[in-house]
């Protein structure tokens, strides 16, 4: 079983045991996990090969995770981009933290896109983007991304994930993270030196999304009025890159209902709400609306560690 990591997050305690949900002085978790079938079969493609999938292999607690920040990069957006600014030095401690049964510590990965249509989109930010107030030091060794063996993780994140707020209010952060792991794979953007993928075979996967609104891709990709893509078909394409449901996890971060909070307004997120029920147990969707968003990176952190624990191990 994990050893219970206790670590503070913005002045709380969470504490992240087996099987059970983080709490803090701001109450339980109110995220919601999605439905069965977590560690299911997935497609017949991606950058590791394969067929026929067939059934998934016994689970292997996993020691590697490489893990995508999906921000919001629209005008209404700069209060909560610098909420998980404040709260990202917590999140990544709990990960330094992390224990697997054989005593093993995390080797993670860490990564930042925005929710732009741009042609870029999917790319990995390695400084703030278009509308943050300043731009920042990329980070060691100008990489696309941050990873366990980095100095100062909490620091370089914190300026990444401000990504501004001149982005198109027609927010795509499921594309975004498909691209990230799939054309922005393929044409090298996303690896280091254009030829080390962010992608490993042997690490679970995982997508934080953050927005203040819905999932507004159509079908190609391209943005509304075309009619939209069935939220339910980025799963499968999320099963295509890592050949099982297993082997990858989602957060999702956004507006339940139509809500407000001190960080502002946020549209009813259905369609990622949709999502999230298709990832099964290894998914979790939680409001944007809490005012902080301690609640929803500790429920991501929970629903990660959880995953990580019956990976289906490799063939």
């Amino acid at each position: 079983m994990l050893r219970n990591l206790a670590v503070g997050l913005v002045g709380a305690l969470i504490v992240l045991a087996c099987g059970s949900e983080p709490t803090s002085e701001f109450g339980s978790s109110s995220g919601t996990n999605g439905g069965n079938g977590g560690n299911g079969g997935g497609g017949t493609s991606g950058p590791f090969g394969g067929n026929d999938a067939g059934p998934p292999p016994p689970p292997v607690e996993c020691t590697k995770m490489d893990i995508v920040f999906v921000i919001d990069n629209s005008q209404s957006m700069k209060e909560e981009q610098e909420n998980l600014a404040q709260n990202f030095p917590a999140f990544v401690k709990v990960i330094e933290e992390y224990k697997t049964q054989a005593g093993e510590t995390l080797d993670y990965r860490v990564a930042v896109t925005t929710t732009d249509d741009v042609t870029d989109q999917g790319k990995f930010r390695k400084g703030r983007g278009q509308g943050a107030d300043q731009t920042c030091d990329p980070g060691p060794n100008n990489k696309p991304w941050l990873e366990r063996t980095d100095t100062d993780i909490a620091k370089y994140f914190s300026c990444r994930a401000q990504v501004g707020t001149l982005g198109t209010n027609v927010e795509r952060p499921l594309e975004a993270a498909k691209l990230a792991v799939t054309s922005r794979i393929t044409d090298g953007q996303n690896a280091l030196g254009g030829t080390t993928s962010f992608i490993r075979e042997d690490a679970l996967l995982a997508f934080v999304i953050l927005t203040d609104e819905d999932e507004g891709s159509a079908n190609g990709g391209e943005v509304t009025p075309a009619p939209l893509k069935e939220a339910g078909l980025y799963a499968v394409d999320f099963d295509d890159v890592k050949i099982f449901r297993g082997r990858w996890a989602a957060a999702v971060i956004a507006g339940d209902r139509g809500c407000e909070s001190p960080l502002g307004k946020a549209a009813d997120a259905v369609r990622l709400k949709q999502f999230i029920t298709t990832t099964g147990k290894n998914g979790v969707f939680h409001s944007i609306c809490d005012g902080d968003l301690t609640a929803g990176l500790s429920a991501a952190l929970a629903t990660f560690t959880e995953a990580c624990k019956g990976f289906p191990g490799l063939k």
